[in-house]
């Protein structure tokens, strides 16, 4: 399994943690008014809100991980180079249309980029990353990358989709902070408080992650 791998199983696995304790919470509440309660009711409780505080703690740090990271922490320890792109890597994704509530096939397209590395070897590789407006064959980019990584690091950042990525995981610090401390017994505004802290502190780091990389480049 690969570091990610085991990334994403710790984040899995502290979720469970939480939802289960934050699940008993309610239970004791709940039954202290209402009395006893179904196992019916007590499995979609619990399968509720474990979805809620995964999805939650997925989106903050696989989201961080990925797009911010990785890419930082790749930028300063990998060989920098400037690449050609020569084809792209065509991928369906599975994309919501929040006017319908649907969802619809996405075509993307991840560039497929050429460059010689510090042995002279001309290395072909798609790179991690791409936009709705990919970089047309024949352009120079610049990139970080080593013979480990299947794909290479491209360091030159869509401004917009940063920015954007750094909001919205910062709200998602916010409201995954906000379920986890439930299990807590603080009042709702040090709750609010704390959370709010938290969402600055993911929203500031992943800031610095694009300012190494800016730098490097």
């Amino acid at each position: 399994m690969t570091f990610f791998g085991y990334f994403f199983l710790a984040i899995f696995l502290f979720s469970l943690y939480i939802a289960y304790r934050i699940f008993n919470k309610i239970l004791k509440k709940r039954s202290a008014v209402k009395g006893k309660t179904g196992w019916l009711e007590k499995g979609f409780m619990l399968f509720f809100i474990s979805l809620i505080v995964i999805a939650l703690n997925g989106v903050t740090m696989v989201l961080s991980y990925s797009f911010f990271w990785e890419k930082a922490y790749r930028t300063l320890s990998e060989k920098q180079y400037e690449a050609v792109v020569i084809g792209y890597k065509k991928e369906n994704i599975s994309t919501k249309n929040f006017s319908t509530s649907g969802y619809y096939n996405k075509t993307v397209y991840f560039p497929k980029v050429r460059y010689s590395n510090i042995n002279g070897r001309e290395v072909i590789k798609t790179l991690d990353i791409t936009n709705d407006h990919p970089p047309a064959i024949g352009q120079t980019l610049k990139i970080t990358d080593n013979e480990t990584n299947e794909a290479a690091n491209g360091i030159e950042l869509d401004w917009i989709m940063s920015v954007f990525g750094c909001i919205f995981t910062g709200l998602a610090a916010f409201f995954a902070c906000l379920f986890t401390t439930y299990i807590k017994n603080d009042t709702f505004k040090k709750r609010i408080v704390f959370s709010l802290y938290a969402a600055l502190f993911m929203a500031v780091l992943n800031v610095g992650c694009i300012l190494l990389m800016v730098f490097k480049h």
